[in-house]
Protein backbone atom coordinates (compact mmCIF):
# COMPACT_ATOMS: atom_id res chain seq x y z
CA UNK A 1 0.00 0.00 0.00
CA UNK A 2 2.74 2.14 0.87
CA UNK A 3 4.39 1.79 -2.59
CA UNK A 4 1.65 2.59 -4.14
CA UNK A 5 0.60 5.94 -2.20
CA UNK A 6 4.16 7.22 -3.25
CA UNK A 7 3.48 6.51 -6.68
CA UNK A 8 0.28 9.23 -6.90
CA UNK A 9 1.94 11.82 -4.99
CA UNK A 10 4.13 14.30 -6.83
CA UNK A 11 7.44 15.93 -4.94
CA UNK A 12 6.28 19.09 -3.18
CA UNK A 13 8.70 21.83 -4.01
CA UNK A 14 9.02 22.61 -0.34
CA UNK A 15 10.07 19.62 0.27
CA UNK A 16 12.33 19.66 -2.57
CA UNK A 17 13.71 22.91 -0.97
CA UNK A 18 13.83 21.32 2.32
CA UNK A 19 16.55 18.72 0.97
CA UNK A 20 18.63 21.21 -0.53
CA UNK A 21 18.86 23.57 2.37
CA UNK A 22 19.78 20.27 4.76
CA UNK A 23 22.88 19.48 2.19
CA UNK A 24 24.95 22.53 3.83
CA UNK A 25 23.52 24.40 6.28
CA UNK A 26 23.60 27.89 6.72
CA UNK A 27 21.56 31.03 8.04
CA UNK A 28 20.43 32.31 4.83
CA UNK A 29 19.37 28.85 3.76
CA UNK A 30 16.99 28.43 7.28
CA UNK A 31 15.83 31.79 6.90
CA UNK A 32 14.52 30.69 3.58
CA UNK A 33 13.44 27.23 4.33
CA UNK A 34 11.46 28.70 7.04
CA UNK A 35 9.41 30.86 5.56
CA UNK A 36 8.20 28.41 2.89
CA UNK A 37 7.43 26.63 5.70
CA UNK A 38 5.48 29.20 6.90
CA UNK A 39 3.52 29.54 3.46
CA UNK A 40 2.90 26.30 3.34
CA UNK A 41 1.26 26.27 6.46
CA UNK A 42 -0.54 29.72 5.50
CA UNK A 43 -1.65 28.15 2.17
CA UNK A 44 -3.54 25.03 4.44
CA UNK A 45 -5.10 27.10 6.44
CA UNK A 46 -6.93 29.07 4.15
CA UNK A 47 -8.07 26.00 2.08
CA UNK A 48 -9.45 24.47 5.70
CA UNK A 49 -11.21 27.57 5.96
CA UNK A 50 -12.52 28.19 2.58
CA UNK A 51 -14.50 24.47 2.42
CA UNK A 52 -15.64 24.61 6.28
CA UNK A 53 -17.72 27.51 6.09
CA UNK A 54 -19.83 28.22 3.32
CA UNK A 55 -22.46 31.65 3.11
CA UNK A 56 -26.16 30.98 3.69
CA UNK A 57 -28.89 32.27 1.79
CA UNK A 58 -32.34 32.38 1.62
CA UNK A 59 -34.19 28.84 0.36
CA UNK A 60 -37.44 28.89 -1.02
CA UNK A 61 -39.52 25.74 -2.07
CA UNK A 62 -37.57 23.63 0.18
CA UNK A 63 -39.27 20.32 0.31
CA UNK A 64 -38.97 18.59 3.57
CA UNK A 65 -42.19 15.52 3.18
CA UNK A 66 -44.93 14.70 1.33
CA UNK A 67 -48.56 13.46 2.29
CA UNK A 68 -51.59 12.86 0.84
CA UNK A 69 -54.19 16.06 1.11
CA UNK A 70 -57.83 16.26 2.50
CA UNK A 71 -59.03 14.40 -1.12
CA UNK A 72 -56.44 11.70 -0.55
CA UNK A 73 -53.72 13.35 -3.52
CA UNK A 74 -49.82 13.11 -2.44
CA UNK A 75 -48.96 16.31 -2.47
CA UNK A 76 -45.70 18.09 -1.42
CA UNK A 77 -44.65 19.33 1.79
CA UNK A 78 -42.85 22.90 1.13
CA UNK A 79 -40.99 25.24 3.12
CA UNK A 80 -38.89 28.58 2.85
CA UNK A 81 -35.42 29.45 4.72
CA UNK A 82 -34.26 32.51 5.74
CA UNK A 83 -30.83 33.45 7.58
CA UNK A 84 -29.33 36.20 9.83
CA UNK A 85 -27.42 38.96 6.93
CA UNK A 86 -23.91 36.94 6.87
CA UNK A 87 -24.87 33.64 8.07
CA UNK A 88 -22.54 31.12 7.21
CA UNK A 89 -22.98 27.45 8.11
CA UNK A 90 -20.23 27.59 10.73
CA UNK A 91 -22.57 29.37 12.99
CA UNK A 92 -25.20 28.21 15.08
CA UNK A 93 -28.36 30.35 15.45
CA UNK A 94 -31.66 29.53 16.86
CA UNK A 95 -34.70 28.47 15.02
CA UNK A 96 -38.09 29.99 15.14
CA UNK A 97 -40.57 27.99 12.74
CA UNK A 98 -43.77 30.20 11.72
CA UNK A 99 -46.73 28.58 10.34
CA UNK A 100 -49.41 30.93 8.41
CA UNK A 101 -53.03 31.41 9.10
CA UNK A 102 -56.65 30.95 6.87
CA UNK A 103 -58.59 28.62 9.16
CA UNK A 104 -57.20 25.30 7.35
CA UNK A 105 -58.71 26.18 4.08
CA UNK A 106 -56.25 28.95 2.87
CA UNK A 107 -53.03 30.74 2.87
CA UNK A 108 -49.37 29.61 1.92
CA UNK A 109 -46.03 30.30 3.72
CA UNK A 110 -45.23 33.65 1.66
CA UNK A 111 -47.88 35.29 3.77
CA UNK A 112 -45.26 35.26 6.50
CA UNK A 113 -42.10 36.54 4.20
CA UNK A 114 -42.26 39.86 6.35
CA UNK A 115 -42.53 37.82 10.08
CA UNK A 116 -39.28 35.82 9.28
CA UNK A 117 -37.29 38.56 7.39
CA UNK A 118 -37.68 40.61 10.88
CA UNK A 119 -36.68 37.69 12.85
CA UNK A 120 -33.62 36.82 10.62
CA UNK A 121 -32.44 40.41 10.44
CA UNK A 122 -32.75 39.59 14.70
CA UNK A 123 -29.96 37.20 14.31
CA UNK A 124 -32.93 33.79 13.75
CA UNK A 125 -32.64 30.84 11.05
CA UNK A 126 -36.68 31.53 10.21
CA UNK A 127 -38.77 29.29 8.38
CA UNK A 128 -42.59 29.41 6.88
CA UNK A 129 -44.23 25.78 6.00
CA UNK A 130 -46.84 25.12 4.07
CA UNK A 131 -49.08 22.29 5.23
CA UNK A 132 -51.72 20.46 4.15
CA UNK A 133 -55.11 22.41 3.76
CA UNK A 134 -58.50 21.72 3.54
CA UNK A 135 -62.11 20.81 5.31
CA UNK A 136 -66.07 20.76 4.32
CA UNK A 137 -66.87 24.52 5.62
CA UNK A 138 -70.38 23.74 4.82
CA UNK A 139 -72.61 26.32 2.69
CA UNK A 140 -72.67 29.59 5.57
CA UNK A 141 -71.56 30.26 9.00
CA UNK A 142 -71.80 27.74 11.64
CA UNK A 143 -72.58 24.59 8.99
CA UNK A 144 -68.87 23.27 8.68
CA UNK A 145 -68.33 19.88 9.52
CA UNK A 146 -66.43 19.47 12.62
CA UNK A 147 -65.25 16.14 12.30
CA UNK A 148 -63.99 17.02 9.25
CA UNK A 149 -62.00 20.53 10.67
CA UNK A 150 -60.50 18.07 12.99
CA UNK A 151 -58.67 15.79 10.81
CA UNK A 152 -57.19 19.68 8.95
CA UNK A 153 -56.08 20.54 12.17
CA UNK A 154 -54.24 16.68 12.74
CA UNK A 155 -52.98 17.16 9.35
CA UNK A 156 -51.51 20.49 10.09
CA UNK A 157 -50.02 19.15 13.41
CA UNK A 158 -48.56 16.31 11.24
CA UNK A 159 -46.96 18.35 8.40
CA UNK A 160 -45.55 20.90 11.36
CA UNK A 161 -44.02 17.77 13.49
CA UNK A 162 -42.23 16.53 9.87
CA UNK A 163 -41.12 20.03 9.48
CA UNK A 164 -39.13 20.26 12.62
CA UNK A 165 -37.84 17.25 12.23
CA UNK A 166 -36.42 17.80 8.82
CA UNK A 167 -34.87 21.08 10.23
CA UNK A 168 -33.45 19.20 13.03
CA UNK A 169 -31.71 17.15 10.53
CA UNK A 170 -30.13 19.90 8.69
CA UNK A 171 -28.53 21.43 11.42
CA UNK A 172 -25.50 21.16 10.39
CA UNK A 173 -26.07 23.04 6.84
CA UNK A 174 -28.85 25.54 7.98
CA UNK A 175 -26.66 26.57 11.32
CA UNK A 176 -29.31 25.93 13.25
CA UNK A 177 -28.47 25.47 17.21
CA UNK A 178 -30.87 22.64 18.33
CA UNK A 179 -30.97 23.65 21.72
CA UNK A 180 -33.19 26.92 20.84
CA UNK A 181 -36.20 25.86 18.80
CA UNK A 182 -39.29 27.98 18.87
CA UNK A 183 -42.79 27.86 16.65
CA UNK A 184 -45.25 30.69 16.53
CA UNK A 185 -47.99 31.83 13.69
CA UNK A 186 -50.79 33.66 13.33
CA UNK A 187 -54.94 32.50 13.75
CA UNK A 188 -55.02 28.45 12.63
CA UNK A 189 -51.17 28.69 12.33
CA UNK A 190 -50.74 29.93 16.39
CA UNK A 191 -53.06 27.48 16.41
CA UNK A 192 -50.94 24.82 14.46
CA UNK A 193 -47.85 25.96 16.62
CA UNK A 194 -49.82 25.76 20.13
CA UNK A 195 -50.88 22.29 19.72
CA UNK A 196 -47.15 21.06 18.31
CA UNK A 197 -46.05 22.44 21.02
CA UNK A 198 -48.98 20.94 23.93
CA UNK A 199 -50.16 17.64 21.79
CA UNK A 200 -47.15 15.05 21.51
CA UNK A 201 -48.34 11.78 19.46
CA UNK A 202 -48.34 10.14 23.39
CA UNK A 203 -50.68 12.93 24.14
CA UNK A 204 -52.45 12.86 20.93
CA UNK A 205 -53.04 9.11 21.68
CA UNK A 206 -55.65 9.99 23.97
CA UNK A 207 -56.97 13.16 22.93
CA UNK A 208 -57.17 12.35 19.03
CA UNK A 209 -58.39 8.88 19.26
CA UNK A 210 -60.40 8.96 15.98
CA UNK A 211 -58.20 11.86 13.75
CA UNK A 212 -54.69 9.14 14.54
CA UNK A 213 -56.80 6.11 13.90
CA UNK A 214 -57.60 7.66 10.55
CA UNK A 215 -54.39 9.70 9.54
CA UNK A 216 -51.64 7.49 12.08
CA UNK A 217 -49.38 8.90 14.37
CA UNK A 218 -48.43 12.29 14.47
CA UNK A 219 -44.61 12.09 14.21
CA UNK A 220 -44.20 9.28 11.37
CA UNK A 221 -45.94 11.42 8.89
CA UNK A 222 -44.73 13.23 5.78
CA UNK A 223 -40.68 12.12 5.80
CA UNK A 224 -39.36 9.01 7.37
CA UNK A 225 -37.32 10.74 9.58
CA UNK A 226 -36.58 10.50 13.45
CA UNK A 227 -35.03 13.03 14.79
CA UNK A 228 -35.83 14.76 18.50
CA UNK A 229 -37.01 18.33 18.55
CA UNK A 230 -38.02 20.24 22.34
CA UNK A 231 -40.01 23.63 21.64
CA UNK A 232 -38.42 26.10 23.84
CA UNK A 233 -40.96 29.03 23.73
CA UNK A 234 -43.88 30.00 21.80
CA UNK A 235 -45.34 33.34 19.72
CA UNK A 236 -48.64 33.34 19.53
CA UNK A 237 -50.58 35.49 17.61
CA UNK A 238 -54.33 34.77 18.05
CA UNK A 239 -54.22 31.65 18.52
CA UNK A 240 -55.85 29.27 21.21
CA UNK A 241 -55.94 25.49 22.27
CA UNK A 242 -59.08 22.75 22.70
CA UNK A 243 -58.12 22.44 26.14
CA UNK A 244 -56.19 24.98 29.07
CA UNK A 245 -55.68 21.53 30.39
CA UNK A 246 -52.65 20.77 28.12
CA UNK A 247 -50.61 23.40 29.73
CA UNK A 248 -49.36 22.74 33.16
CA UNK A 249 -46.64 22.68 35.62
CA UNK A 250 -44.79 19.69 33.70
CA UNK A 251 -45.61 21.10 30.14
CA UNK A 252 -45.82 25.13 30.09
CA UNK A 253 -43.07 26.89 27.94
CA UNK A 254 -42.89 30.57 27.83
CA UNK A 255 -44.61 32.78 25.60
CA UNK A 256 -45.54 35.99 24.15
CA UNK A 257 -48.92 36.24 22.91
CA UNK A 258 -51.06 38.89 20.96
CA UNK A 259 -54.79 39.11 20.61
CA UNK A 260 -57.75 41.32 20.07
CA UNK A 261 -60.43 41.46 22.73
CA UNK A 262 -63.49 41.50 20.07
CA UNK A 263 -62.03 38.79 18.25
CA UNK A 264 -65.02 36.96 16.64
CA UNK A 265 -63.00 34.18 14.98
CA UNK A 266 -60.88 32.87 17.86
CA UNK A 267 -61.40 34.01 21.47
CA UNK A 268 -59.10 35.97 23.28
CA UNK A 269 -59.88 34.25 27.08
CA UNK A 270 -62.24 31.06 25.90
CA UNK A 271 -65.32 30.56 24.32
CA UNK A 272 -66.69 29.34 21.14
CA UNK A 273 -64.63 28.86 17.89
CA UNK A 274 -65.70 31.18 15.21
CA UNK A 275 -68.68 32.24 18.13
CA UNK A 276 -70.51 28.78 17.11
CA UNK A 277 -71.16 26.50 19.60
CA UNK A 278 -71.33 24.05 17.87
CA UNK A 279 -67.53 24.03 17.24
CA UNK A 280 -66.40 23.96 20.56
CA UNK A 281 -64.96 25.40 23.08
CA UNK A 282 -61.45 27.06 22.75
CA UNK A 283 -59.12 28.61 25.03
CA UNK A 284 -56.98 31.50 23.89
CA UNK A 285 -54.34 33.73 24.47
CA UNK A 286 -55.64 35.16 28.15
CA UNK A 287 -56.61 32.02 29.34
CA UNK A 288 -53.16 30.48 28.26
CA UNK A 289 -51.39 33.32 29.57
CA UNK A 290 -53.34 32.49 33.11
CA UNK A 291 -51.69 28.93 32.79
CA UNK A 292 -48.31 30.15 31.59
CA UNK A 293 -48.23 32.32 35.02
CA UNK A 294 -49.48 29.35 37.40
CA UNK A 295 -46.47 27.32 35.90
CA UNK A 296 -43.90 29.98 36.59
CA UNK A 297 -42.81 30.32 33.30
CA UNK A 298 -41.87 33.65 31.40
CA UNK A 299 -45.09 35.23 29.46
CA UNK A 300 -46.04 38.52 27.99
CA UNK A 301 -49.27 39.16 26.59
CA UNK A 302 -50.76 42.39 24.25
CA UNK A 303 -53.85 42.84 24.12
CA UNK A 304 -55.91 45.05 21.79
CA UNK A 305 -59.07 46.50 23.33
CA UNK A 306 -62.03 46.40 20.86
CA UNK A 307 -59.76 44.61 18.58
CA UNK A 308 -60.53 41.95 15.96
CA UNK A 309 -59.27 38.69 14.63
CA UNK A 310 -55.80 39.87 13.63
CA UNK A 311 -55.66 43.70 14.41
CA UNK A 312 -53.79 45.64 12.13
CA UNK A 313 -52.04 47.58 15.40
CA UNK A 314 -50.22 44.12 15.51
CA UNK A 315 -48.61 43.70 12.18
CA UNK A 316 -45.04 42.02 11.45
CA UNK A 317 -43.54 45.25 12.68
CA UNK A 318 -44.76 45.22 16.12
CA UNK A 319 -45.23 41.77 17.06
CA UNK A 320 -41.70 40.25 15.64
CA UNK A 321 -39.69 42.19 17.20
CA UNK A 322 -41.38 41.75 20.44
CA UNK A 323 -40.92 38.39 19.59
CA UNK A 324 -37.32 38.31 18.85
CA UNK A 325 -36.93 40.40 21.66
CA UNK A 326 -38.96 37.45 24.25
CA UNK A 327 -36.72 34.99 22.58
CA UNK A 328 -33.54 36.24 23.10
CA UNK A 329 -33.40 36.59 26.39
CA UNK A 330 -34.81 32.83 26.65
CA UNK A 331 -31.47 31.88 24.13
CA UNK A 332 -29.29 34.39 27.05
CA UNK A 333 -30.48 33.52 29.99
CA UNK A 334 -31.32 36.92 30.81
CA UNK A 335 -34.53 37.83 33.11
CA UNK A 336 -37.74 38.62 31.25
CA UNK A 337 -40.08 40.84 32.49
CA UNK A 338 -43.54 39.24 32.61
CA UNK A 339 -46.23 41.72 31.58
CA UNK A 340 -49.70 42.27 30.73
CA UNK A 341 -50.38 45.41 27.72
CA UNK A 342 -53.64 46.16 27.18
CA UNK A 343 -54.29 49.49 24.85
Amino acid sequence: MGSQFKKHIKPSPFLTIYKEHFKKPNPMRLQTLSFALFLLALCACSKSNDTGSQPLTALTDVQYGTAPDSGGVSTPLLMDVYFPTGATTAGHYPLVVMIHGGSFVSGDKSDEKTHCSILADSGFVAVSINYRLGWRTGPSQCTGDTASKRLAVYRAMQDANAALRFLVSKAGSYAIDTSWIFIGGNSAGSGTALTTTYIPDAVAQQLCVAERAQLGPLNTSGNNLTNAFSIKGVANLWGALPDSNLVSGSTARPMISFHGTYDGVVPYDFGYANSCSNYGVEYGSACLTRRVYAAKKPYQLYLKVGGGHGPSEYGPAFTMPRAAAFFKKLVKGEAITNKVEMD
